[in-house]
């Protein structure tokens, strides 16, 4: 895939521009920006389009418009405008795009056998499909331009790395749009670019977010239940006994027996209540004690005087060195400091205490309270009085029975919640083994472009080119570029960090990979802006000479913005130009007839 040309419905505003591409290719394209009135000092060449003319192709590519795009900024100086682009399909045949500012949801789109058509006044039956939505036209497109090696993924998803703005340079495969995304947006589609299974690494991230929200649906479920999982056998075996005791005092009471519903009160109180409440009254007195020494703790105050020490040595008449004296004060403030930590922990032990006491007491009186009320069931000796007793201790065991089945049925909830996490983290955990498995094994795809990859950055920037990937800490795919050590082979250097470097290896790194797929149903263009901007002269020759020697099979068609200025200079400080056929447009400061839109400043 490589572009044709593009066009619009106003071409006396916005001339149509012819790309080098096809039997062409093997020109490069270069858009131009020059400085034709250098002494008014209001003008520059970085506002004449070159930038925008890039936006425009993506807009033609079918790019979401958003509020920030300069049609939508600018929505009334474009409204009337409808512009076309023409691109060389893979098959060998021709697509163009129509797309209107005024509507642009409804794309038309039309595949022909000849390059260089004009469709400005084609009606819409002349189309091969007209005012298509946007989602159905990005859809058919891409059955068209048949990038065969994206799938699953469609066009849209990689074509950014072929439009590299400004503000694409400072990541070779993190670009602008995913920035401000997850990984799980990116990275997947990364692996599989390089033939590894990007499906697999996607499936991490799912599982990822899957198990966050298992464990927040269970720490959700488990707020409403005072009881933990673990507990769960336990609370069954106490759901059994309370159901066979309901059921037998229904019947005791159904008959008016009372006897076994004694003997069960009389057991409680001695193995249960009784026990409960001595150990209870046990732990309020430790508590008790344990405040009465931290109180004693904090209420102690350290008396050492430093004066009154210097007043000892002065009656003595003995010499008080500064030195001793700085060092006293040095164990006071030490002293001092140690002291406010320890009565920071007292009180906060001391209110875990008191917390701990009052719900032992609240604890004790509700206990005290049921022994009296059992007690009181026992020395009752009427029976109708007993049958009413009984009757509501009846109600109470009943109400209990209600509770405690509702919380093992929340409880049955977190444990089943508990279960799914385990499971995903079983199922993440053989996802990650996969992962570490795959980089270790690297695919014909990853092989061939480490290889040109590194002879690129050997013919421009003298350095080895280091790429590989890896699973970092948090178990993800992650992949790492950098340059070699001069003369230390495999180490990295940080000067692959700079601005200048770092946009030189984007540069390779696009190149490098149009190289490997340039036999395959992938796209067989790159636009780059501002190449040129802050390089070294010596690095734009010699890149130069890269991008000529591979568009020289015209299997790649670069296309690359420049303003005059950053024109490569031989030692001598000649500018080297490029020549007319590799010129496609020249933009300048002379007035809006240099301007990308023949119209004012926007």
């Amino acid at each position: 895939m490589q572009i044709g040309r593009i066009y619009s419905n106003k071409p006396d505003i916005f001339f149509p521009i012819d790309f080098n591409c096809g039997d062409n290719a093997d020109v490069i394209n270069i858009i131009i920006g020059e400085v034709r009135r250098p002494q008014d000092k209001k003008r520059d060449s970085h506002n004449l389009g070159k930038t925008t003319l890039l936006h425009l192709i993506d807009f033609l590519m079918l790019k979401g418009l958003s509020q920030e795009h300069f049609l939508s900024k600018h929505q009334e100086l474009f409204v009337d405008f409808v512009f076309y682009l023409e691109i060389a399909l893979n098959s060998g045949d021709y697509a163009t795009v129509r797309r209107g500012v005024s509507d642009p949801n409804l794309i038309s789109l039309a595949r022909h056998g000849e390059p260089n058509q004009d469709f400005t006044d084609t009606p819409n039956d002349g189309w091969t499909h007209s005012d298509l939505p946007i989602v159905e036209a990005v859809t058919l497109l891409d059955a068209w331009l048949d990038l065969r090696v994206l799938k699953p993924y469609d066009y849209r998803k990689a074509i950014t790395y072929f439009l590299r703005s400004q503000q694409d340079w400072s990541d070779e495969l993190q670009l602008q749009k995913f920035q401000l995304g997850r990984d799980l947006y990116w990275k997947p589609f990364v692996a599989h670019l390089f033939g590894f299974k990007g499906g697999v690494v996607q499936r991490k991230y799912e599982l990822d977010d899957t198990i966050q929200k298992l464990k927040q649906k269970q720490a959700d479920l488990q707020a409403e239940v005072q009881f933990k999982e673990d507990d769960l056998p336990e609370l069954a075996a106490k759901l059994s006994v309370l159901h066979q005791q309901v059921d037998e005092l229904e019947r005791q009471l159904d008959s008016f027996q009372f006897d076994a519903q004694e003997r069960r009160i009389v057991q409680e109180l001695v193995e249960s209540v009784e026990q409960e409440v001595a150990e209870l009254n046990e732990t309020i007195y430790n508590i008790r004690y344990d405040i009465k020494q931290i109180d004693n703790s904090l209420g102690h105050k350290d008396k050492f005087d430093l004066k009154e020490v210097e007043a000892i040595f002065k009656e003595a008449q003995l010499y008080f060195p500064d030195q001793i004296k700085k060092q006293y004060e040095d164990l006071v403030g030490f002293k001092k400091k140690v002291t406010r930590e320890r009565d920071a922990a007292l009180r906060a032990r001391r209110k875990q205490l008191s917390e701990q006491m009052r719900a032992a007491e609240e604890r004790k009186a509700t206990l005290d309270a049921s022994r009296e009320e059992q007690l009181r069931i026992l020395r009752n000796t009427d029976t109708i009085d007993k049958f009413k007793t009984l009757q509501k201790d009846l109600t109470k065991q009943r109400a209990q029975l209600v509770y405690l089945e509702g919380q093992r049925s929340r409880l049955d909830s977190v444990a089943d919640a508990a279960r799914q996490v385990r499971e995903a983290e079983r199922e993440r955990g053989r996802v990650v083994d996969e992962i570490k498995a795959m980089v270790l094994k690297p695919t014909p795809i990853y092989e061939k472009f480490t290889r040109i990859f590194n002879d690129y950055c050997q013919q421009v920037l003298s350095r080895e080119g280091i790429f590989y990937f890896h699973v970092n800490n948090s178990n993800n795919l992650q992949y790492e570029i950098s340059l070699g050590l001069t003369g230390q082979k495999g180490k990295s250097s940080s000067q692959g960090d700079g601005t200048s470097y770092k946009k030189l290896v984007c540069a390779l790194f696009d190149l490098a990979l149009l190289k490997v797929y340039e036999d395959m149903p992938f796209f067989h263009f790159v636009y780059h802006d501002g190449m040129f901007e802050s390089l070294d002269d010596r690095k734009k020759l010699a890149f130069l000479d890269v991008v000529r020697k591979q568009v020289a099979d015209k299997k790649t068609q670069y296309i690359m913005t420049v303003i005059a200025s950053d024109l490569p200079r031989t030692d001598k400080g000649q500018v080297i130009d490029f020549s007319e056929k590799e010129v496609v447009l020249r933009l300048h400061d002379d007035g809006p007839e240099g301007r990308l839109f023949r119209m004012g400043e926007f």
